[in-house]
């Protein structure tokens, strides 16, 4: 007779664990804002799911901690006492412990730990008793380091993201006393050296006084693109007893209060996604009708009669158009709301208002917005990081505000919606704006501009985006380490899109992220250059046309300028940004793309136009290297390669050309 495994269920239990967690910080925040009781209901049905699971799974540690704020929920929702603030803290608290647990489970990792058996025991005296010590060890923290030893490789492909792992040895240094030895064992020979790839590591050694979370902070914009390990000084704690049977569960386990949901979360949704049963019955009907197209297709195979010409036409158009309504139904099981990432900045913004003594109201616009689950799953740490950037930078205190002629609560609006073919994602706040005084100076200092002469605030925006730039003049864990801005637009770049800034000095800065629907396929217009093919999306082109060479105006510097619609727009010239040797010269003999992105238009001068065309994408970076101005590249039906415009950076490249 056969068993059944429990561990198989395991990831059906994560998945279901995480979104009641997820549930339960929503309404817990709900109720902090002064919501209805009702929801201390819906915060009680999804702990004592994850009680219930956790028990039948085999998690015992994660059932009796859950028993013990099930047992708080349940005082408060029979009305023996009142929710408030304090108890809406130590819940939140205790979602975050409970994801720690999860991540720990997935990582297949002891549960239990001090800080969850010291949180259970606070949960136990929020109920009015008190939980005996238990004869059972749990893993304890390790004892009080004098230093760490760290050991820091970064990935090839580090510097091509604007890191500078000097700049962060040099933040180190300022935590304790740090001993460097490099680790030349990946440097290759002179000859195969690639001076834009880090073939170094680093076995660091720190002592002083520096805790591990002022550590991993330093490395907190290059997790993904490094290994890394932090352990203490000192010698292992020694290995838990074995367990003994008492008449309770043991400890249950959890994380510290600042654990955010990113983890656990991000490598449960890595590998599945939920779709609903009309969009599977729809992909059935479809293959359904292709497989009877293809019955008809057949016939032809073998005995082919000129006479039924049409049919095999017709024949043809029919798997066109159902391979196009395959596409699309395939493309949208991948499409997930974007309301998954907006979920984790309600307790965000709560938690960064309270640390920084600010009031600040989230609003969440277009939360049902769809797009593209490996978008989705990417964009989470960008947007981060610009909310961070708006309370900490944006928005004033209360004083400030009032001495503005503003209310004490400060705005800030995240806001999606779809526009042609892109996703746009707005973070607006109604803050102080740009300071464009501290930011020209730091310019100047830096180098990046001769003068502050003729520089627009458009222009001015676009300094903050220049690797290291950060006009803080004091570091602290949320802003001014020089790792920021540049890394969210390289971020949303490496997604195919883009990031436009705009400030209203005194009303607040508004940016602006716009994407594309999906990775995976895009609708492009081909065109010729030379003897190579450039796809340049359809969504970014406003016209093409055809100039008389006295359309043109030359300027100082080289560069060249069209009347279109009322302005004059640059033109940039695809056979010389790309090195194509055997193009056309002449303007008369080529065509212009008129293109536009964040706001901006340049002309794109090719040779011809070939066709309209749907593009798969590949990554170029993936199996070549980056290569600004380009996106990605894509297989023509003859087999040759194509590479796809990056429309944005073509307009960025020309807008640094224009500035030098």
């Amino acid at each position: 007779m056969s068993t059944i495994s429990v561990t198989q269920f395991h990831k059906v239990f994560f998945e279901e664990s995480l979104e009641g967690l997820d549930a339960m910080e929503t309404a817990l925040l709900a109720l902090d804002e002064g919501g209805d009781a009702e929801l201390v209901h819906s915060i009680f049905r999804a702990a004592h799911s994850i009680k219930g699971g956790a028990a039948t799974f085999g998690f015992p540690e994660m059932a009796a901690f859950t028993h013990e704020a099930e047992s708080l929920l349940d005082q408060v929702r029979e009305g023996r006492r009142a929710i408030d603030k304090p108890i809406i803290e130590l819940m939140l608290r205790t979602v975050d412990c409970l994801r720690g647990m999860f991540e720990r489970a997935q990582g297949g990792q002891p549960l239990a730990d001090a800080s969850s058996e010291e949180l259970k025991r606070q949960l136990a005296a929020a109920v009015g008793r008190e939980v005996p010590a238990p004869t059972a060890k749990v893993a304890a923290k390790p004892a009080a380091s004098n230093g760490w030893s760290i050991k820091f490789r970064p990935h090839a492909g580090m510097l091509a993201g604007g890191n500078d792992p000097l700049r962060l040895l040099r933040e180190l240094a300022a935590l304790g006393q740090l001993v460097v030895e490099a680790q030349l064992d990946r440097v290759p020979t002179l000859d195969a050296l690639d001076p834009s790839e880090c073939h170094l590591g680093w076995h660091l050694t720190l002592t002083g006084a520096a805790t591990r979370e002022a550590i991993a902070s330093v490395f907190e914009w290059v997790e993904d693109e490094c290994d890394l390990s932090i352990e203490p000084l000192v010698a292992a704690a020694p290995p838990p007893a074995p367990a003994v049977e008492t008449d309770a569960a043991p400890a249950g386990a959890g994380a510290a209060a600042g654990t955010t949901r990113s983890a656990a979360a991000s490598s449960n949704d890595a590998g599945s996604v939920r779709v609903g049963i009309d969009k599977i019955d729809s992909l059935i009907d479809l293959v359904g009708e292709l497989v009877i197209t293809q019955a008809m297709l057949d016939q032809f195979r073998e005995d082919f009669d000129p006479s039924r010409l049409s049919m095999l036409q017709e024949g043809l158009a029919q798997l066109a158009r159902h391979t196009r309504s395959l596409q699309e139904s395939v493309m949208g099981i991948r499409m997930l709301p974007i309301g998954s990432v907006f979920n984790r900045f309600p307790r965000l913004v709560r938690d960064l208002s309270q640390k920084l003594g600010k009031q600040v109201k989230l609003e969440l616009v277009g939360e049902h917005t769809e797009l593209d689950k490996t978008v989705l799953e990417k964009i989470g740490d960008p947007l981060v990081h610009l909310v961070r950037n708006a309370i900490d930078h944006g928005l004033e205190i209360p004083e400030k505000r009032r001495a503005a002629g503003k209310g004490d609560v400060g705005t800030l609006r995240l806001e999606a919606s779809h526009r042609g073919g892109s996703i746009v994602v707005e973070i607006v706040d109604d803050g102080a704006g740009l300071n464009r005084e501290a930011i020209i100076n730091k310019a100047l200092q830096k180098g990046l501009i001769k003068s502050a002469e003729g520089i627009s605030d458009e222009e001015v925006g676009e300094l903050i985006f220049q690797p290291g730039f950060s006009t803080a003049a004091v570091t602290t864990d949320l802003s001014g380490r020089g790792v920021g801005m540049d890394v969210v637009r390289r971020n949303v770049v490496d997604l195919g899109g883009n990031v436009a800034i705009k400030s209203r000095p005194g009303n607040g800065t508004t940016f602006t992220i716009t994407l594309p629907l999906t990775l995976a396929i895009i609708d492009g217009l081909s065109a010729g250059v030379g003897d190579e093919c450039y796809i340049v999306p359809l969504v970014s082109i406003v016209e093409s046309i055809q100039l008389p060479a006295e359309a043109v105006r030359s300027v100082t510097g080289g560069g060249e300028l069209f009347r279109f619609r009322d302005e004059y727009l640059p033109i940039v010239r695809l056979h010389q940004q790309f090195g194509c040797a055997t193009a056309r010269q002449k303007i008369e003999e080529g065509l212009v793309i008129v293109v536009e992105a964040d706001g901006n238009r340049v002309g794109l001068f090719v040779d011809e136009l070939i066709g309209q065309q749907q593009a798969v994408v590949k990554s170029l970076e993936a199996n070549y290297r980056r290569v600004d101005g380009i996106s990605g590249a894509t297989i023509l039906a003859d087999g040759s390669v194509a590479l796809i415009v990056d429309v944005a950076g073509i307009i960025r490249l020309q807008a640094r050309r224009k500035a030098a």
